[in-house]
């Protein structure tokens, strides 16, 4: 029983060490930036090292269950070996015993050639309860670190923490309630866990309606950045361009009836917007299309047509700027 409550540790230990390396490379598709070739920085050297921990105790505990395997069966083949070694002395004991019958010679004492024999056997045995001590002996224990190829203590330790969670590696999303391994999930500052799809479909949903957005989970802000990686080129323009306009205390939208698209800051002059979406321009005054000269909902430029009726200042028939007569006739060319 011991044997298969080994075998059932050892499975354990291996899927533990399985799902921290799966972690590892999960984290590492996270990353981003670059770096020189010889130069890389101390995440991926962390990552790397740990990884190779990772590989070496897995490698260990693949070993041990050879071992045990090959223990469990002597183990099981005892009783077997036993009654065939009893068999083969007592076949030795009687051939000895027809020679000496045949040369007339001094019969040895049957409970002598006995004794040899199963003294030898049970010497054997011995050596055979060696080696299921010593395979026992090199699992992984917390209570003693006198094993010679096994691991260290503190790395002992932190396995034992990793099995005792080991039915918690899954951890439930907040959302759909779904159960799924820890680096598709994503824990937000109100400690709350989403999964991935979950989160991505809620940042999709802000960019649809104005009433979601910020995005945010307990009053706490949800930076894009924790599911970014999870959006394609296109999904990311469509958000960004929400969060643009969301955020915009001057809106101006495409007069065109059929595109009525926001149009940012960059597409702007003080008096035109235009939109790069179907090419239209929109009148930044009376938010119609674009049309030629003032604009009379424009309120800067009726002071100023205001201003220079008191002051007898009149346009220029030719570019529209205001102009007055310092001296000379009346008369314009």
């Amino acid at each position: 029983m011991a044997c298969v409550d080994s075998f059932l540790q050892f499975n354990d230990e291996s899927f533990a060490l399985k799902l921290q390396l799966e972690e590892i490379e999960a984290q590492r598709e996270l990353q981003s930036g670059k770096w020189t070739e010889n130069n890389p920085p101390d995440f991926a050297l962390a990552f790397d090292d740990f990884e190779a921990e990772l590989k070496k105790a897995l490698c260990l505990v693949e070993d041990l269950k050879f071992a045990h395997s090959i223990a469990k069966a002597v183990d099981s083949d005892a009783v077997a070996i036993k009654e065939s070694m009893v068999e083969e002395a007592q076949s030795v004991q009687d051939r000895g015993f027809a020679i000496s019958l045949n040369e007339d010679e001094n019969l040895p004492s049957p409970d002598d050639t006995n004794t040899i024999d199963m003294s030898r056997f049970e010497a054997e045995s011995v050596d055979w309860d060696h080696v299921l001590r010593a395979t026992e002996a090199s699992t992984f224990s917390n209570k003693s670190c006198s094993t010679v190829a096994g691991p260290s203590t503190l790395y002992t330790l932190r396995q034992k923490a990793v099995l005792e969670h080991l039915p918690q590696l899954k951890v439930e999303c907040s959302v759909c309630g779904k159960s799924v391994h820890p680096h598709f999930t994503v824990r937000l500052m109100c400690s709350d866990v989403y999964c991935k799809p979950c989160l991505k479909s809620y940042f999709l949903r802000v960019a649809k309606d104005e009433s979601l957005f910020p995005p945010k989970c307990h009053r706490r802000l949800i930076d894009i950045s924790n599911i970014k990686a999870d959006f394609s080129t296109e999904e990311l323009t469509i958000y960004r361009a929400a969060e643009l306009e969301f955020s915009s205390m001057d809106r101006v939208y495409c007069a065109e009836p059929e595109c009525a698209k926001f149009v940012p800051m960059p597409q702007r002059t003080p008096d035109c917007a235009s939109c790069k979406a179907c090419g239209a321009g929109t009148c930044i005054h009376c938010k119609a299309l674009a049309h030629n000269g003032g604009c009379i909902a424009d309120g800067t430029r009726q002071s100023l047509l205001d201003f220079a009726d008191e002051q007898g200042w009149k346009p220029c028939v030719g570019c529209g700027e205001m102009v007055f007569r310092s001296e000379g006739c009346d008369h314009m060319t």
